[in-house]
């Protein structure tokens, strides 16, 4: 089920005329972070009615836990502390301090006679059964933010442990989320409330996880109707895309007349759906469709009650819908260009050999968990292809008809039972570690329209809206070659130094700064002119006078654009640096000396001019995991616009360190169903094909006129349609010649081609 109630022996009380005073009670106002699977939101230090203070949030897709609650959307609360696996914007306190008179119709004199009754609730969960826990606390707060009762307390220790545990497709023993709830009487002399949620780790992180916070007060002397809810919420933002208003009105001694209500979009009037009366309640709502990524908007309802003279009411609200990506229609194809003699994906595999110990044991022995190296090594240019390639139809390529569902010998399946194993793994060697797959193919969307698509696997991915391969560091002068690296940015998983990787390259010349090779003399390189401009190779260690990110953020002091940190002596793969240092704002690249930074090095002190481009994969990213998952697989769902019906290239890199492997690729459909790509028993599966065929899309010549007749033509291939008006009703023309003779005459007729 994933749901439990557990109040600790107090009795659930409804919500009659109750207005909600909690911001954002769902975690749901978000912005991506470095992380997938996280999401941030709130602000420093929030005023009173501006929401909560700053939180991060895990989705439910992790299935960290059973299934949320009803209204919990797609995240709850994960109270970390800042820093913790790589994100800063998050506390292990977060809270939020509301009025009980702004936006209601308590007062002051009504609260001191005991007519305003408060209703406190949320939802507790935690990770597993290792006993992490949250305690909230309800405050009631005087004009000068004094307390003016007891503290409320939610949750706690005992609270979680109570909680039952259930299994779902990732763990057997996953904690249901329970419902605690106190009311009463608002304390007179109360003017605010502040809500405060802390966490406490018993093991580990902290997982106290909280959802759906709400905080109901009712004025127990109103007598006209009331709005007690809306959604989008006032300042929502990361709403929709599909975005549905959804206004609750509640009758009081008088009650709501339907035909008073109005409901305004950006303005613009518009027809809601008005429910029949239920509980009291009547329920606008109005479906907004897919809305611009990063739109502002706002909407308001008028509504009045059935006395005479009706007493009206009026309120405004506004949202900003999430960020999403939208496929370039240039990319597309129309439906029918895809090769249906080639279902499926093209899947290239490429594995390499761990990194052999000599007398000092390399830091990195297996391949770093970093999209930009895989692609190296996808190139061939990180060692042999140790592969088995006896399938391959092609190089090191596969055809694969069917479906991306694959494990290894020791993986976990994980939300698809009949996993096979990865094309060309185990090796030749018979290892399956190490090893990077590319799967490129073309999709067919039938409808334009919003899409979900998922991944999950163990290790790295990207899926992008392409099919190109993009090397991030080559050298271009004395000679052209290219330095596989690891790059460090505050926007990859888990990394907390070093600027993205920009979207036009970095063309510049290399310098060393430390030539000495002694790592401790790029401590104190602020203040080098010679730096300013340059790309700067610098020497690291661990220890020393400073760390790596210090030593980058001296380069930046001196005016660098970027720097490329090599860490002398290690003979092993480049690899992830975990130091914190938010100042560094340039790109940090990781290189290796057996794999481009020797040469590099002695051109430089060969007294060389190095020129070198560092760039990044510009096509449209759908989803990524730029980083290793230490908690094993997980799943990252990502949306996106399709601007028109057609079929679109797609790429999914996704590499393998050691231990478990996995990978699943899919779609989510609007009920949250999850169906393989490609899936061959179900109608509803997005289908893809190896191939697709180039198809010149239909397109208008210019009309001619001569003797009272209009003559039409058009190249390429495509059906003829007619209406009376450009809004009007379309229908295959009757007369569907390539050219045609159509006589002039008064009324109006307009044309259209379709694929």
């Amino acid at each position: 089920m994933g749901l439990a109630v557990l109040t600790g022996g107090l009795a659930f009380v409804g919500t009659t005329r109750a207005t909600e005073l909690i911001q954002d009670g769902s975690f749901e106002n978000t912005s991506p972070s470095s992380n997938p699977v996280v999401k941030v939101g709130g602000l420093p230090d929030p005023e009173v009615g501006q929401g909560w203070s700053t939180f991060s949030t895990y989705l439910y897709s992790t299935q960290y836990t059973l299934p949320g609650p009803v209204g919990s959307g797609v995240g709850y609360l994960r109270p970390y502390p800042s820093g913790t696996y790589g994100i800063t914007q998050s506390s292990t306190e977060s809270h939020q301090t509301v009025s009980l008179t702004a936006g209601t119709t308590l007062t002051p004199s009504k609260i001191d006679a005991g007519q305003g009754q408060y209703n406190m609730s949320a939802w507790f969960s935690s990770y597993l059964t290792q006993g992490d826990y949250s305690d909230l606390t309800l405050q009631f707060l005087g004009d000068a933010d004094e307390p003016v009762s007891d503290p409320v307390a939610l949750g706690g220790s005992d609270f979680i442990v109570n909680i039952p545990t259930g299994a779902n497709s990732k763990y057997g023993n996953a904690k249901e989320w329970a419902q605690d709830v106190r009311t009463g009487t608002i304390p007179s002399g109360a003017r605010k409330a502040r809500v405060t949620i802390q966490s406490t780790s018993v093991g580990g992180a902290p997982d106290g996880y909280v959802d759906v916070v709400s905080l109901d007060v009712v004025d127990t002397a109103l007598t006209i109707p009331a709005l007690i809810s809306a959604i989008p919420a006032n300042n929502a933002v990361g709403v929709g895309p599909f975005v549905n208003i959804t206004v609750t009105l509640q009758n009081r001694s008088t009650s709501v007349d339907p035909a008073t209500i109005k409901l305004f979009l950006d303005e613009v009037s518009v027809t809601p759906s008005i429910s029949p009366v239920v509980n009291n309640e009547t329920v606008v709502s109005y479906s907004a469709g897919i809305l611009p990524p990063l739109s502002a908007h706002t909407y308001q309802i008028i509504f009045g009650d059935n006395s005479s003279p009706s007493i009206k009411q009026t309120n405004s609200f506004s949202f900003k819908v999430v960020d999403f990506p939208t496929l370039p229609a240039s990319a597309g194809t129309p439906l029918g260009s895809e090769d249906t003699s080639k279902p499926g994906f093209n899947v290239a595999v490429y594995q390499v050999e761990p990194v052999t110990p000599g007398e000092v044991t390399p830091v990195q022995v297996n391949l770093p968990g970093s999209i930009a190296f895989l692609e190296s090594v996808l190139a061939g240019l990180v060692g042999p292809n140790i592969a088995e390639l006896s399938g391959a139809t092609e190089t090191n390529r596969f055809a694969v008809p069917g479906v991306v569902n694959w494990i290894n010998s020791s993986g976990v399946a994980a939300n698809f039972p009949d996993d096979t194993g990865f094309p060309g793994i185990p090796g030749t060697f018979g290892t399956e570690d190490n090893f990077v797959e590319e799967i490129s193919t073309y999709l067919r969307f039938p409808t334009a329209g919003f899409y979900q698509l998922g991944v999950n696997n163990e290790d790295a991915f990207r899926l992008t809206a392409g099919l190109q391969s993009v090397q991030t560091l080559r050298i271009v002068a004395p000679t052209n070659f290219v330095i596989p690296t690891v790059p460090i940015a505050t926007n990859i998983t888990q990394l907390q130094f070093g600027g993205a990787l920009p979207a036009t390259p970095i063309e510049g010349q290399i310098v060393y700064g430390t030539p000495s090779g002694i790592p401790d003399d790029a401590c104190s390189l602020g203040g080098n002119p010679a730096l300013a401009g340059k790309i700067v190779l610098l020497d690291r260690d661990t220890g020393g006078a400073c760390n790596s990110a210090d030593k980058a953020e001296q380069a930046q002091l001196a005016g660098a654009v970027a720097v490329l940190l090599i860490t002398p002596g290690d003979a092993g793969f480049p690899f992830r640096i975990g130091d914190i240092n938010p100042n560094v704002r340039i790109p940090v690249l990781v290189i290796a000396e057996n794999y481009g930074g020797s040469v590099l090095k002695s051109l430089l002190l060969d007294g060389k001019t190095v020129d070198s481009i560092i760039q990044t994969d510009t096509q449209p990213r759908i989803a990524e995991w730029d980083g290793p998952k230490g908690f094993g697989a997980v799943d990252v769902i990502a949306g996106f616009a399709v601007p028109a019906a057609g079929v679109y290239p797609m790429r999914l890199l996704a590499g393998q360190e050691t231990g478990n492997a996995n990978l699943e690729w899919f779609s989510v459909k609007s009920d949250g169903t999850r169906v393989l790509i490609n899936d061959p028993v179900d109608p509803q599966a997005i289908r893809a094909f190896r191939a697709r065929t180039a198809v010149t899309p239909a397109t208008f010549n210019p009309p001619t006129f001569a003797d009272g007749k209009i003559t039409l033509s058009w190249t390429g291939t495509g059906t003829l349609q007619e209406a009376l008006s450009l809004d009007g009703d379309w229908s295959n023309s009757s007369n569907q010649s390539n050219p045609q003779t159509i006589p002039a005459s008064d009324s109006m007729k307009v044309f259209r081609l379709i694929p």
